[in-house]
């Protein structure tokens, strides 16, 4: 493929992966973000079929001002239908200008102008959204950005010796391949090599850089969280499904002991609880609407004696209050104290303060014994208590006769066996299925009897409903929990990745209480039931996510770093990753010299630091600094060394030496011309202005005006694209030497 082609396509490559970042997390806030990268893709391949090979195919400047004009009408009409999408309809602007641009011929004027247009929509991406598909995106944009900027270099140095060419009526360049050979191995490798160093010390300055204490703790940028069905305060019974065929992620959770060591993989799916459902009407589950007193949590030291698990969580935008946590909860907290979660003394649910649709960073320490009481929640009053008995007055006889029957054996005083009874007759008996395929048998009932009467399948909403209505029935109180059960373990990481097709389903059961023993205060004992068939959910939820589990590890861990180590790289992070161990070695090293130095000192004898200052301390200080610098040197020749023999350097080093043996006889024969390169002109500046110079001199001179263009792109190639010049080449470039020679020297007679 020709130079200006790779460069060309490059260049539109880059620019998709631009309006990518501005649009691959926009699609949620406004489905029209996801046609522009396609729509820029399209643009850019009939342009390079098109207009760049032949500009007069491209449309006139009067009617692309006049479709610049028409674009920015549809970003305002944009706006108009959201008010809350300013900053998006201004971007999407830009890539309708982008597409215009694109459609016309372009001079480096207008390359740079697309590239400025590239770079303010990654920066109103990166702005709008920190998700780990937007940083994939981005890397690929910078990659991209550094190849494409060191070919705009060559290219606008192949335009500009066109220019040359024209105004002096001498071909000095092949104007349809400027770079013939150039793009080869050994190129590619050095831009390889100057994006790694590039790469490489951003990464530094990046790590180096000191960090807020609540820097990484909220993302921010405005953009609108997406809405999680099932856990809202208000929920229609089947809402749930439309989030359990979903593979996107949810939060990602770290799971640390006590003492902050990272603890291996969990044995058994953890739940991570979120909202309890406590009043079943219209078929459906709601919230009570009554203020609920909440309040902050504190580990206090009567929790000493029992082992916890410490989770850093990061909560993925969302346009709900709840936060997820496993329970029982004793601590929760964020880098940022104005919004600390509080606790529902109600129901134990955990709350954020703020009401921001941003990612949200907390962490969460609870007691590893679930059965321990979540501290602070009241036992429930009179008329809460009264809700979770609860059931519809034509329901009621027809579930307790089901539930009944499972519980004849039972004494009525047994609460707990005779919840847990209802709930293996729904898990185990074989009755009931899991599914995620909805239908309705009879429309007439309530789809909790239909489902227990008629379909007996249905996902874990329609089983968590159908006990917790059951266990009402039989006078034992009850409420639906939505939140999430296990998720998918990066052993790369470290890392659990909670998806939105992990969203589940359980009860809760009250079966009776106990009096605090630091406080005195009554708290419910509530037992955790789960009624959903576990091995046909596990089936269901592995099916979900297609091709893209095959590399789950791969991205989750690509992820992690994103979500943790860029976007959440907080002050406590980089202490823990970077200072700290900086800090450990040097103290390390500084007792290590120490006892060096101690030993050193009673070895020569060196009684004090004082009798150092003497004859004998200079002879030894003197030897030990030959010592460093012998050593200093053959370190420095050994990686030298090193670096010539896996560089090919006998080749290289005597292509080096051609390449500047036919430079400096180029200077030495233009100077006898009396043309001189001064310090500030860069060689292929002063070898177009010696072909033009050249070529108004006579036909003599005129003949060998294409030499100091030849000598100093071969000089380029060798020196600085590690290129290695042929004997054939080598034997032009000296002949078009020679004869430059013999037509100067008439001259200079």
């Amino acid at each position: 493929m020709k130079f200006v082609a790779i460069y060309r396509a490059s260049f539109y490559l880059m620019l998709t992966f631009a309006t990518l970042v501005l649009s691959i997390d926009a699609a949620a806030d406004s489905p029209l973000s996801i046609l522009f990268p396609p729509a820029v893709i399209c643009a850019s391949v009939i342009a390079f079929l098109t207009v760049d090979r032949n500009p007069r195919l491209a449309p006139s400047r009067n009617v692309a001002s006049l479709l610049a004009m028409a674009s920015a009408g549809l970003s305002y009409a944009e706006y108009k239908h959201d008010n809350n999408l300013l900053l998006l309809a201004a971007a999407h602007w830009l890539v309708y200008l982008q597409i215009i641009k694109i459609f016309l011929p372009k001079t480096v004027e207008d390359d740079w102008f697309l590239f400025l247009l590239g770079l303010v929509q990654v920066l109103v991406g990166g702005v709008m959204s920190q998700s780990d598909k937007v940083g994939m995106a981005l890397f690929g944009w910078s990659l991209l950005s550094l190849w494409v900027l060191t070919l705009f270099a060559l290219h606008r140095d192949a335009l500009r010796m066109n220019a040359a060419s024209v105004a002096s009526s001498a071909e000095l360049i092949d104007r349809t391949e400027p770079y013939r050979g150039l793009i080869d191995p050994p190129f590619l490798f050095a831009t390889a090599r100057v994006a790694a160093t590039t790469l490489a010390l951003g990464g530094l300055i990046f790590l180096a850089m000191p960090r807020r204490s609540s820097m990484g703790s909220s993302q921010s940028g405005g953009a609108v969280g997406k809405h999680l069905s099932g856990f809202d305060d208000e929920v229609q019974l089947g809402q749930l499904g439309e989030i359990l065929e979903n593979d996107s992620v949810v939060m990602s959770v770290e799971l640390f002991d006590r003492s902050w060591a990272r603890l291996p993989a969990p044995e058994a799916e953890m739940r991570w609880r979120g909202v309890s459902m406590e009043v079943y009407e219209k078929r459906g589950w709601r919230r009570v609407r009554e203020p609920v007193k909440t309040y902050p949590l504190s580990m206090g030291d009567r929790w000493s004696e029992s082992p916890v698990i410490r989770q850093v969580i990061k909560l993925e935008p969302t346009d709900s209050r709840i936060l997820f946590a496993f329970h029982p909860i004793l601590e929760a907290e964020t880098s940022d104290l104005r919004y600390t979660p509080e606790l529902s003394a109600a129901d134990g649910s955990l709350i954020r303060t703020d009401t921001k649709t941003s990612g949200f960073d907390y962490q969460v320490t609870s007691a590893s014994d679930s059965q321990i009481a979540q501290p602070g929640e009241k036992y429930p009053s009179t008329s809460y208590l009264g809700r979770l008995l609860e059931l519809p007055t034509d329901l009621k006889p027809r579930l307790r006769s089901i539930a009944q029957n499972v519980v004849k054996n039972i004494p009525a005083d047994d609460a707990k066996r005779r919840a847990e009874a209802v709930e293996g007759w729904l898990r185990d008996s074989g009755e009931f299925q899991y599914t995620l395929q909805m239908s309705v048998s009879d429309p007439k009932l309530d789809p909790v009897e239909d489902f227990l009467v008629n379909r007996k399948a249905g996902h874990c909403e329609y089983f968590a409903s159908s006990l917790t209505l059951l266990l009402r029935s039989i006078d034992i109180p009850a409420r639906v929990v939505n939140g999430f059960q296990g998720g998918d373990y990066n052993s790369m990481a470290g890392v659990i990745t909670v998806r939105q097709k992990h969203a589940h389903s359980w009860v809760e059961a009250l079966v009776g209480r106990t009096r605090n023993k630091s406080s005195y205060e009554i708290q419910p004992t509530w037992l955790t039931l789960d009624p959903t068939p576990a091995d046909q959910r596990s089936q269901s939820v592995a099916r979900v996510g297609g091709l893209a589990g095959n590399f789950r590890q791969i991205t989750d861990f690509i992820r992690y770093v994103w979500v943790f180590y860029i976007v959440g790289f907080n002050s406590e992070r980089q202490s823990r990753f970077l200072y700290g161990p900086i800090r450990s070695l040097i103290v390390e090293a500084r007792n290590g010299f120490s006892i060096m130095g101690e030993a050193i000192r009673g070895w020569l004898h060196f009684p004090s630091v004082e009798s150092f200052f003497s004859l004998r301390g200079f002879v030894v200080s003197f030897l030990a600094l030959l010592l460093l610098v012998a050593i200093a040197r053959l370190a420095n020749w050994s990686i030298r060394w090193l670096i010539r023999r896996i560089s090919g350097s006998k080749s290289s080093e005597s292509s080096d030496s051609a390449g500047i043996v036919f430079y400096r006889r180029l200077l030495h024969l233009l100077a006898g011309y009396g043309l001189e390169r001064p310090p500030a002109e860069t060689p292929r500046e002063f070898a177009r202005r010696a072909a033009i110079y050249l070529s108004g001199h006579g036909s003599g001179a005129e003949a060998v005006s294409d030499v100091p263009p030849l000598v100093v792109d071969a000089f380029y190639r060798i020196r600085f694209g590690e290129h290695t010049i042929s004997d054939e080449e080598s034997h032009h470039v000296t002949a078009r030497l020679d004869a430059l020679e013999s037509r100067l020297r008439p001259q200079k007679s």
